[in-house]
């Protein structure tokens, strides 16, 4: 197995996909709205992708499916009400109800991961969050997304808090470029760590930012860092689930590292699946390369993490054509109910994937 989450490039695999996934056994992939045009066609993909996949346990199959903005199933008419505008309702039945929505497209397609919620707290900067936060304060952020957090997990879809240790307060997309951040682990803990902190016992993974702590860590980003991995989330926090980095090929550490030193960083920081969502098959063979010098210890505590964490993965037989029309008539009678906030967010990447 290869401890990666690879990105593929269409709605079906092209040979050289086929041949890379087959050898190198990544523990699982990613799909964005590139992948998503059919509904049968990517249920077709993601059998593929379990059918590539040696021994028992069945491969991350992973997506973001937040709702708004970053919504993936657009093309196959699956568009979900934001954090934001849920959060406005203030409904725990309705942000229940979109939980389960959004499980029943991705159990449909075989997704069995969903990186959601953002556990981030709002703010008023231009990066990549606006409209995607629970809230402006930890409290707002840590109930409205652990309702949605608890309903998504009984539908049987994995989840993913993220941007561990919060990255509301940043002032650049790391779409583009590194943010910067102040404060110490205890500034952190007072404030953007705490919906993490709090919801860490029913979330069955972490996703860590890609931000610059200097207080923490002076040189690394953090989803590369010791200190903030190893350190805050694992020891400090002492979180046991998995942990994902953000997306490698991003500019904030695309900028900086190859995605064969950003992942090898990342697995000696102490995260367990590093993203390489774009162009992976470019750089899947050095990954690996570097992935065979890892020290025995770091491999054999990682790869239990893993298989814990695919051991509890599911998958169901799709629904029919006539169903899944009902589903979408149901669907677009259930966001009716939710008010569309007005003005525009800041664009962003994130959002066109």
């Amino acid at each position: 197995m290869l401890p990666v989450i690879a990105g593929i490039e269409g709605t079906v695999l092209s040979a050289r996909e086929r041949e890379l996934f087959t050898r190198l056994q990544p523990a699982g992939y990613i799909l964005f709205t590139r992948n998503i045009t059919d509904y049968e066609l990517t249920r077709e993909l993601t059998d593929e992708l379990r059918a590539l996949t040696e021994g028992p346990d069945v491969p991350v199959l992973a997506i973001d499916q937040e709702g708004g903005r970053v919504v993936r199933t657009a093309d196959i008419d699956v568009k979900l009400p934001s954090a934001a505008e849920l959060a406005a309702t203030g409904s725990s039945h309705l942000i229940t109800q979109a939980a389960w929505y959004n499980a029943q497209c991705l159990y449909t397609l075989g997704v069995n991961t969903n990186f959601a919620p953002v556990l981030d707290i709002g703010s008023v900067h231009a990066n990549a969050l606006p409209s995607r936060c629970w809230g402006y304060d930890s409290q707002s952020v840590t109930t409205h997304a652990g309702v949605w957090n608890r309903a998504h997990v009984r539908a049987g879809i994995a989840t993913c808090g993220k941007h561990f240790p919060g990255m509301g307060a940043a002032e650049c997309d790391p779409h583009y470029d590194l943010p910067v951040l102040h404060g110490t682990r205890d500034d952190f803990l007072r404030d953007a760590a705490i919906p993490f902190h709090a919801l860490m016992p029913e979330l069955p993974s972490v996703m860590i930012a890609h931000l610059l702590i200097p207080e923490i860590d002076g040189e690394l980003p953090t989803s590369l860092s010791p200190a903030l991995v190893q350190g805050f989330l694992r020891e400090q926090l002492g979180y046991e689930g998995v942990v994902f980095t953000d997306d490698l090929c991003m500019g904030a550490i695309a900028k900086r590292y190859s995605p064969a030193e950003s992942a090898a960083l990342a697995w000696r920081a102490g995260c367990d699946l590093p993203l390489i969502c774009h162009g992976a098959c470019e750089h899947l063979e050095a990954v690996a390369e570097a992935a065979a010098q890892l020290p025995t210890a770091v491999v054999q505590t990682m790869e239990q993490r893993i298989e814990r964490f695919r051991m509890g993965l599911h998958t169901r037989c799709p629904m029919p054509f006539i169903q899944w029309r009902d589903y979408l008539k149901d669907l677009r009678g259930f966001c009716e109910q939710v008010p569309v906030l007005g003005g525009a967010a800041p664009g962003s990447p994130v959002q066109d994937y």
